[in-house]
């Protein structure tokens, strides 16, 4: 934008076109100064840039705000302008541009032409649901993991992590490069991490009297139409009485007649009574969640059968649903998201799980329930949870037609940047929504704490 003719119009003051000469023309997704002879200067974004007929460069891009006489930017002062002059937005402004909107939580950095900055998101844009996505080898659970990070140091919501290959364990512990500040701050944090008797951390438990009797069905595998036997039974044994465990129901259903016995059999065939996941005299992990941690890191690996997991999620998003009213504002991530909450979900324990995320995906925010969900193809989650989602992460994608879902989807991404997705290297991604002062290619920074699991390489020796 340099040594030629370089001019921008807004007749909206929402929306602006540009045309350079030559020299250096902007790019889609850079911060640009759009300086008024007649009136206060702007600062705007480049959504689309392009090389015309001639050879100039043209596009357009949207006005962001006026800035005030300290260099802020105010979204709510904008005003058209004629023949502005378009230049390279400063770090300074860029940095402005983000304080202004509360974009407090360093993940990475920022570059827009030749200037780098701090990425920054904003806290509050997490009261809103956040889908990540991107391809295996993309940097997904790197990624995950910074954001993850910063929620912990930089707010105090309460966090639920969903967690299928225990790559997340490790949040509560510093690496030995991070800042001896970090370190501290984490080792204050009551962070706690769950998982299978063979993991050696605090067992993850699940408590089946006190679930919900549509639950608690489901964990059966009950269909109330094609096992209407055995649930009216089922039904009509707990209605009235005191919470019953597994060991109590079946208990109970030996002293029955023939349905209950059918009943009792079918608790005993699907192993049930063997499941290493019942709470006992244990504390269950809803419960646990309810005494008030930051982060409770729910490890879904080593259970001996894969059942075990999906209903102990089920019992902790049933809680969570069930305790609404107390508006305790909570972040439920879900890693793999596509495990638990499926396009098509596969048996009555996942559909039932899913019916709930739906629920919360459509009514949770006013309770202060919100979803993060992280998985590699849009196209593997339920749709009527993605389209709740109103912040994306995008990093590198291949697939048109998944890129094109995501265009759909999340309308506020510039198409422009949805289009480079292809070309992310590892680490790099498209954050926009809620989230972020405006649409942005970032790099992720440097993780703080240990991961919990990472890629293999090929042995060449």
């Amino acid at each position: 934008m340099t040594g030629g003719t370089s001019g921008a119009t807004s007749r909206d003051a929402r929306t602006f076109t540009f045309r350079v000469d030559d020299g250096t023309a902007p790019l889609a997704g850079d911060v640009v100064l759009l300086r008024d002879a007649d009136g206060p200067d702007h600062l705007g974004q480049v959504l689309e840039s392009t090389t015309g007929p001639d050879g100039a460069s043209v596009g357009s891009g949207a006005v962001i705000g006026a800035l005030d006489a300290d260099g802020t930017p105010a979204r709510s002062a904008r005003r058209p302008f004629d023949a502005a002059l378009l230049l390279p937005a400063e770090a300074a402004q860029i940095e402005a541009l983000q304080a202004a909107t509360g974009a407090e939580l360093p993940v990475g950095h920022w570059a827009s032409g030749a200037v780098e900055v701090p990425a920054r998101l904003r806290a509050q844009g997490f009261t809103r649901h956040t889908f990540l996505c991107g391809q295996s080898g993309s940097g997904k659970t790197y990624a995950l993991g910074v954001l993850l990070e910063q929620l912990l140091l930089g707010t105090q919501l309460r966090m639920v992590v969903l967690d299928p290959n225990a790559d997340y364990v490790g949040l509560g512990t510093a690496r030995a490069q991070a800042p001896a500040e970090v370190a501290a701050r984490l080792a204050e944090l009551p962070i706690r991490v769950l998982g299978a008797d063979s993991k050696g951390v605090e067992p993850l438990r699940m408590r089946f009297a006190t679930m919900p009797v549509q639950a608690q069905a489901a964990v059966l595998r009950l269909d109330p139409l094609a096992d209407r036997d055995e649930y009216n039974r089922f039904l009509h044994l707990i209605d009235g009485s005191r919470p019953m465990d597994l060991e109590a129901l079946l208990a109970a259903l030996r002293t029955e007649g023939e349905h209950s016995q059918a009943l009792g059999q079918r608790i005993e065939n699907l192993g049930l009574p063997r499941w290493e996941v019942w709470a006992g005299d244990k504390t269950s992990a809803a419960e646990i969640v309810e005494t008030g941690p930051r982060m409770t890191v729910l490890d879904l690996s080593g259970f001996g059968d894969p059942h075990e997991p999906l209903a102990a999620c089920l019992d902790l998003v049933e809680r969570l649903w069930l305790q609404r009213e107390s508006r305790t504002p909570t972040l439920i991530v879900i890693d793999e998201a596509h495990n638990l909450c499926p396009a098509e979900p596969g048996g009555s324990i996942q559909t039932a799980l899913v019916e709930r995320l739906i629920q919360i995906a459509a009514e949770g925010r006013k309770y202060g329930l919100w979803l993060l969900l992280s998985t590699q193809r849009p196209s593997k989650i339920h749709p009527q949870v993605l389209s709740q989602c109103d912040n994306l992460l995008l990093m590198r994608m291949n697939s048109p037609g998944d890129l094109a879902e995501l265009g759909e989807i999340f309308g506020f991404a510039p198409p422009a940047l949805l289009r480079l997705s292809p070309f992310f290297v590892q680490g790099e991604a498209l954050v926009a929504g809620g989230f972020v002062p405006t649409p942005a290619v970032i790099r992720m920074g440097d993780r703080l704490t240990v991961e919990g699991g990472s890629d293999l390489s090929v042995p060449t020796s």
